[in-house]
């Protein structure tokens, strides 16, 4: 591991599930998963009629920790942090079942308080996106968190003691629904949320959504859809999908249900509870949409470790684009930022077209990005950074936004021959197409202008008159890659569909 870089553990101990995820980390706070595992405990199956959680049934529950231990020893991990939610914080005996598990497994557990869960899973979404104001809705095993957020900052949250564990046990028939069991848990529902006035404060914002329950209706939906982008982060459920999902899954027996593809059989009879919960809170506040979040409680406790007196990021993409930077791109910033000014100086030269704030934001990425295929294959970088952006962890870009940034990264002179929207013509617009060409084009010449990478080319002078672009090279003699220049130049012009006259430095 490098000497930079800090190793963190961070173990959840759920109502429905136990993980242990390990991340490397920057000393700016970045990270990178590295290694993930899960134990379904289902905890709230355990809570006894009196609210306590015996110490005997604790017992299975030591030797999952006891390997998470292990595991971590042998990643050498610097530094674990364990937080228990809903199950064993709602329990009579609370303080005695942490100190018992503490003890017995070498590992120190906070008891993680409502109000830290949704603190924590606004923390997790905030930064995997650009977003300004929204609720989160948080559906564990057996509590379901909903914060409300305005100008990126943390305004109300409540934590309700009901999730996917508890309420499916309490309402459902051994994972099988009817009419009056539905109705009956969505007045339970909707009576804790009238006691809480601000969830009526924010109709027609987003809601994020965290937990098993939101990621399995997003896989349910995209193998429904066929989705050609099988992303769960940043995949949006529209209120008639889900009203879809209210009129289906119940109706449809647990023994069938367990086997939809894309639902895991452990998630088979629970999936409709959480579900309901969804779907009377996304009605009760008047969301516009529903966003599924890959990240949440545990990248909030992260975020809270690294960065406890400033965890929310400005820019989910900057802090997203500098932590891929210095994970994965081996090339300086400094050469990366030269390469994005002379796009910006070649863009300049054009009218505003289109949605140029997009635009610029598709160029910057593209050329932060543009290098990642190069670890896999130097000779065959274009092909895998295509393949590496499309199934990044670039946070605060739109589905669509990734695709148009991979295919630009990627470009190359046989792709103007190419309809390459096609195979993502479900997400797609139809004027992407020829946008890809033009931003293609302009970043691989931008790219061409600096191939030595050492600012020969120091800038550029860039006059469009009379369809004939007049492109006067600024700084030194250009010798190396003055053929990847012109390559890039007739791929530019077609696209553009205008002259080039180069004017190069003298060499005097």
């Amino acid at each position: 591991m490098r000497d930079d870089l800090c190793r963190i553990g961070i173990i959840d101990i759920g109502s429905n599930s136990i993980r242990l995820v390990i991340y490397d980390t920057t000393q700016a706070g970045g990270y990178k998963i590295i290694k993930e595992c899960k134990y379904s405990a289902r905890l709230s199956e355990k809570i006894t009629k009196e609210g306590r959680l015996e110490k005997k049934d604790m017992d299975t529950i030591i030797p999952v920790l006891h390997q998470f231990k292990e595991i971590c020893d042998d990643f050498e991990v610097d530094q674990i942090r364990a937080g228990a939610t809903a199950a064993i914080r709602n329990a009579a005996n609370s303080a005695e079942i942490i100190d018992y598990l503490s003890e017995a497994s070498s590992i120190r557990i906070e008891v993680i308080s409502g109000h830290q869960e949704a603190y924590f899973g606004f923390l997790g979404v905030i930064n995997a996106f650009d977003i300004q104001d929204g609720f989160v809705i948080d559906i564990g095993g057996g509590s379901t968190e909903v914060t409300l957020f305005r100008g990126r900052r943390y305004q109300h949250s409540i934590s309700f003691p009901f999730g996917a564990v508890n309420t499916n046990l309490m309402f459902s028939h051994g994972g099988n629904w009817n009419a009056d069991q539905i109705r009956k848990l969505q007045l339970y529902v909707t009576g804790r949320l009238v006691e809480h006035d601000w969830l009526t404060t924010g109709t027609g914002l987003p809601l994020y959504g965290l937990g098993g329950t939101l990621r399995s209706l997003g896989k349910l939906d995209q193998k429904n859809r066929d989705y050609s982008l099988p992303n769960s982060h940043g995949y949006v459920l529209e209120g008639d999908t889900i009203g879809r999902f209210m009129e289906t899954l119940p109706a449809t027996p647990y023994e069938k249900r367990k086997d939809l593809d894309g639902l895991s059989k452990s998630r088979g009879d629970i999936i409709v509870s959480g579900l309901i919960i969804f779907h009377t809170v996304y009605h009760y506040i008047g969301a516009s949409r529903a966003v599924i979040s890959g990240e949440g409680l545990r990248e909030g406790m992260l975020h809270d470790l690294l960065k406890p007196e400033q965890p929310v990021r400005d820019s989910a993409l900057e802090y997203s684009l500098d932590t891929i930077i210095r994970f994965d791109i081996r090339t300086s910033k400094r050469h990366l930022d030269h390469i994005y000014k002379l796009a910006l100086s070649l863009l300049g030269a054009f009218e505003r077209e289109g949605d140029r704030e997009e635009h610029e934001m598709l160029i910057y990425v593209a050329i932060m990005l543009h290098r990642t295929g190069s670890n896999i294959n130097y000779y065959q970088s274009k092909r895998h950074t295509r393949y590496w952006l499309m199934n990044s962890p670039i946070r605060g870009l739109t589905h669509r936004q990734l695709i148009l940034s991979a295919y630009i990264a990627s470009y190359s002179t046989k792709s103007r021959k190419q309809k390459l929207s096609q195979m993502h013509k479900d997400i797609l617009l139809a004027s992407d197409e020829e946008w890809i060409h033009k931003l293609g084009t302009l970043v691989q010449l931008s790219i061409a202008l600096d191939s030595t990478e050492i600012g020969i080319v120091s800038g550029v002078n860039a006059r469009l008159h009379n369809n004939t672009l007049d492109l006067e090279l600024q700084g030194g003699q250009v010798l190396i890659g003055l053929e990847d220049i012109e390559n890039a130049l007739k791929a530019f012009r077609n696209a553009w569909s205008v002259k080039v006259k180069l004017g190069l430095p003298s060499s005097g």
